[in-house]
């Protein structure tokens, strides 16, 4: 990026956990790390070379590239501080970014936000130092430090902070006085911890109630409560940025939704001219019918009920905000919990699964999956004799299951093989497979002998994806695995892809017995995509991640009103961040 000052380079960030460019930040309780969504994806679309108002900054890339976040806890959660808790960071570098760097740590405020971007509105951005200094000036610290010879910076100690909302941006000056922004990331030190009362479980069929509690606090009855319950398969971010080169041109859109058109963004206060309910309404439209619900209470109001009997049994993530009309956000917690079915045992009363399941078991041999669970089946005969080499093909197409062959360890004689193609995952598994999942399904041969893996070898599974899916869920087919249940756990499986045609691609893998099974793909936890003559770029993406972060907590209109550069890289607190957005805007319209 070119300003009139300064040259800004912004480097590529790999998937590279050891040396990816990207900042990682310690907890002292991992019970308070907040999890992003899974995946995250920016799709950028528009001009590789933008100019506004003298800055200019251009996309060198030659063609559409992926730029995929790290696959590990420490980077798919943000944690939660209180006051008193020293903040550490870590930097993972490429080598060749050893030697001298500089951390800003940012108190990101309203009014530093709405200066930048009244700046942007008013076209005064091209001088990058006074950009810089009308409107950070005193709400920043700097901390000069050195990287190690492997580009890396581990567990430096940034002390304890004040609650608020804060941004870390790590830059690095080059000999020719240009400058290059290694990373940045955001995170929130809350005044109060947000204690939440909710069941780990509910029946299908219940709506979710909860009470929250701010510990040593003594606004308890002056806050207004928020609360998201967010499916976790639907824990997505799509965020698709459209521009013509023009900021005017210019439109963010989440998961199909054009967030300054449906939220009635003030162009002037960055605000929504929304009332509370039309918010809950749009928000709910957000997260997606069937996959969550929301809820925001009057001020003092901490029980809420949210809305959960028509939603799918699975499991899901409860983000909860409270927030101070005077203080702003002052606490922020999420858990897990998970929605089950009315009948949890089958019907001959043994449990769906045992903590301890082994291959081969009685319980897994005997279980039955419950009828409202399963979408489709197919069935094949044959007759298994000891050490023959069996296959069964399933013609009729009815599942994602075209065939599964494997040597008999035994004789059954005539034998028939069952797909049972699944609604959720299988009952007989207590935790939800890894990834974006495309199908669950069941493999069952006579009454369940070949679920013990010393009665069958060499077995392979044949089976189909849909190539419309993997567009829409813009993943490759080499991420496609299939996922075997267990021991109590979802293993990997050896899965190759053997052949394709217009609709289908067709995957082979090695099993070692037969029982629950998932077709999914492997985690992208960020993915930054460009197509064709367009890209996206971490100019584009990552130039003021504290601006954005800040306007999703104070204001979500101010989010919008930047050009793409302004997309923070933490998008992956989007829908968190909301409860406080809402709270916020709830404040300023009166019905």
């Amino acid at each position: 990026m070119n300003f009139t000052d300064k040259v800004l380079y912004i480097p590529d960030h790999t998937s590279n956990p050891n040396e990816g460019n990207w900042i990682t930040m310690e907890c002292p309780d991992d019970g308070r790390r907040f999890q992003l969504p899974k995946p995250i994806k920016f799709t950028y679309c528009g001009p590789k070379t933008l100019e506004y108002y003298g800055v200019s900054g251009t996309l060198y890339k030659d063609e559409s590239y992926t730029i995929t976040y790290p696959s590990t806890s420490t980077y798919r959660t943000h944690p939660i501080y209180l006051p008193g808790e020293n903040i550490k960071m870590s930097f993972h570098g490429d080598s060749s970014l050893k030697g001298n760097v500089e951390i800003y740590l940012f108190d990101v405020t309203s009014k530093s936000v709405y200066g930048i971007l009244d700046a942007f509105k008013a076209g005064d951005i091209g001088n990058l130092n006074t950009l810089f200094h009308n409107n950070l000036d005193g709400n920043y610290k700097k901390y000069s430090t050195v990287l190690g010879k492997n580009g890396d910076l581990l567990d430096y100690d940034l002390g304890p902070l004040d609650a608020g909302q804060y941004c870390i941006v790590m830059t690095q000056e080059n000999g020719d006085g240009s400058l290059t922004f290694l990373s940045a990331t955001a995170f929130v030190v809350t005044e109060y911890k947000l204690c939440v009362s909710a069941p780990s479980c509910i029946v299908k069929g219940k709506d979710l109630d909860i009470s929250m509690k701010l510990e040593d606090s003594n606004i308890q009855n002056d806050c207004i409560y928020g609360a998201v319950l967010i499916r976790e398969k639907a824990y997505k971010a799509n965020i698709e940025i459209d521009c013509d080169g023009k900021r005017s041109g210019t439109s963010v859109i989440v998961n199909g939704m054009n967030l300054v058109d449906e939220f009635g963004i003030n162009s002037s206060s960055y605000r929504s001219k929304l009332t509370k309910n039309e918010l809950q309404t749009e928000i709910q439209t957000l997260i997606g019918e069937g996959s969550g619900s929301i809820a925001i209470g009057e001020k003092g109001q901490d029980s809420l009920s949210l809305t959960a009997f028509d939603l799918p049994e699975g499991c899901y993530y409860l983000f909860v905000g409270a927030y101070s009309p005077e203080k702003g956000l002052v606490g922020l917690t999420q858990t897990k919990m998970e929605i089950k079915l009315k009948d949890s045992s089958s019907g001959n009363g043994k449990h769906k699964h045992k903590d301890k399941n082994t291959e081969g078991e009685k319980d897994k041999k005997d279980f039955r999956e419950p009828e409202e669970n399963i979408r489709t089946k197919e069935q094949c005969k044959r007759f298994v004799t000891k050490d023959s080499h069996i296959r069964f093909d399933f013609a009729k197409s009815n599942t994602c299951v075209n065939y599964i062959k494997f040597e008999s360890k035994k004789t059954t004689e005539t034998t028939i093989a069952t797909i049972k193609e699944l609604k959720e995952k299988s009952l007989m598994a207590s935790t939800e497979p890894k990834g974006e999942v495309y199908k669950n399904f069941n493999i069952r041969i006579k009454d369940g002998t070949f679920a013990d893996p010393n009665n069958l070898e060499n077995a392979i599974i044949g089976f189909k994806v849909n190539k419309a899916w993997i567009t829409e869920n813009q993943i490759t087919a080499n991420s496609i695995i299939l996922q075997h249940y267990s021991g109590g756990i979802w293993n990997s499986l050896p899965t190759k892809k053997v052949d394709e045609d217009k609709s289908y691609i067709y995957f082979e893998a090695e099993t070692p017995s037969f029982s629950p099974f998932a077709i999914s793909a492997k985690n992208n936890i960020i993915a930054i995509e460009g197509p064709e003559e367009t890209g996206s770029s971490e100019s584009k993406t990552s130039n003021k991640p504290g601006s954005d972060m800040s306007s999703n907590m104070d204001s979500q209109g101010s989010k919008n009103q930047g050009v793409p550069r302004s997309v923070s890289l933490l998008a992956g607190f989007l829908i968190v961040i909301l409860i406080s957005a809402f709270v916020v805007k709830k404040m300023a319209p009166k019905k």
